[in-house]
């Protein structure tokens, strides 16, 4: 099948979810009064009922952000696993979202510093998210080792969730507690237009890093020694994934707290469907992680309406099996 054939099916597979997510929530609201109220959008002199309110105001920024999240996720777990030449390479499996919400989780509690205002939360986070991303790239070194990766990944993330409820133990106050424990979980609860336009900004600005640098990071997968003799500046790329991936990670950490195994399991599904080649699995990652993202917050809502499910908790439930299923299948012939 062509790959303009699979991106027509993956783009209307994500038109069809964009459209049909609006009717789950607390209640379940009909088609023709989803499309009723997004046509009132572009009618200046239409008079919003209550529905169109709930649609407006609170599902459909959530699902927008939704769609940033699971692009963002999926695209910094495609670079982790280039620059480091790892398919099992996952800002959740990593630490790094883990760093990141140490960081934001002392900016709610500690109050950071008085001067950035409302930027402590996201500046925070990006600076635990590249402090997790450079420990473990120190730590793993020359290693191309698969089972070393994950185990300082692992140790990572037991540092920083550590001192994540030591700051938390720290906390004055109930509400401080109660915001904190949000980042552990995560969530879309709460989101508005005003969270979107720096996210969609960053998001956007990351797709256009990607596909700039496309066939630099082509050359990174032949190894770092390799892509230095065809003259790549090795250090100065890498440097630079890790400083756009920690803001990325930040800025999705700060409004919607961890969501684990996204970033591992959507570049598989690209190189699946797209292959192995960057410019690819960028397009295939956006589309998959978007759709996936969607109705894996779909479900959070859906499963106990009205209540709602950690988004946190349903993706490492859905995500943890495939994981394991690709560390059998990497291994099966190794006893």
């Amino acid at each position: 099948m062509q790959t303009s054939v699979k991106v027509f099916i993956l783009g209307l597979l994500l038109c069809i979810s964009l459209v049909t997510a609006l009717q789950f929530g607390a209640n379940f609201i009909p088609l023709d009064q989803i499309i009723s109220a997004l046509m009132s959008m572009i009618d200046p002199n239409a008079k919003a009922s209550m529905t169109d309110t709930i649609i407006i105001d609170i599902r459909l920024p959530r699902l927008i952000y939704s769609v940033l999240t699971g692009i963002g996720l999926s695209l910094v777990g495609l670079l982790m696993q280039t620059v480091t030449r790892n398919a099992l390479a996952d800002p959740y499996v990593l630490g790094v979202s883990s760093g990141a919400s140490t960081g934001a989780v002392f900016a709610i509690i500690m109050g950071g510093l008085p001067f950035l205002g409302q930027y402590n939360t996201p500046i925070f986070a990006a600076l635990g998210a590249a402090l997790s991303i450079i420990m473990v790239l120190l730590c793993v070194g020359k290693s191309n080792s698969p089972v070393k990766l994950i185990l300082i990944g692992m140790g990572m993330t037991g540092v920083f969730s550590a001192l994540t409820m030591m700051i938390i133990y720290g906390a004055k106050h109930e509400a401080q507690v109660r915001s904190a424990m949000f980042w552990l979980l995560g969530s879309f609860a709460g989101i508005q237009w005003g969270d979107l336009p720096l996210t969609a900004i960053i998001v956007t600005l990351f797709m256009l890093y990607i596909y700039m640098f496309n066939q630099d990071l082509d050359v990174l997968l032949l190894g770092n020694h390799e892509a230095a003799q065809m003259g790549l500046s090795v250090k100065q790329l890498q440097l630079s994934i890790v400083i756009i991936s920690s803001i990325v990670i930040a800025t999705l950490v700060s409004k919607v707290g961890v969501v684990g195994f996204i970033g591992l399991i959507i570049p598989h599904l690209a190189r699946i469907v797209g292959g192995p080649k960057h410019r690819n699995t960028l397009l295939f990652s956006a589309l998959i992680g978007s759709i996936v993202m969607i109705w894996s917050d779909v479900l959070s809502r859906a499963l106990y309406s009205p209540e709602e499910i950690p988004i946190g908790v349903l993706t490492s439930l859905l995500g943890a099996p495939l994981f394991i299923w690709i560390i059998m299948n990497r291994y099966k012939h190794n006893g």
